[in-house]
């Protein structure tokens, strides 16, 4: 049904947004994951969720903070 299309999911690395995420994956859609958390749990996350339903799936981090010096 979405196979073709692209989702992007905030807030897709746990709860809520994880289960809507795979929800869509699982009708086709490629993802587009953004969220917080650890890099390797994410990095497992999105290779697991994409052999799962065989889609593609990236993550772009949530996080706005850097470390500046001023």
């Amino acid at each position: 049904m979405l196979k073709g299309k692209v989702a992007v999911v905030t807030g897709s690395t746990s709860g809520i947004g994880l289960g809507i995420a795979q929800a869509l994956a699982a009708e086709g859609a490629d993802l587009l994951l953004n969220g917080f958390g650890d890099v390797e749990q994410i990095s497992a996350l999105v290779a697991r969720v994409a052999q799962e339903c065989g889609v593609k799936v990236t993550h772009n981090s949530a996080t706005s903070s850097r470390s500046t010096r001023m």
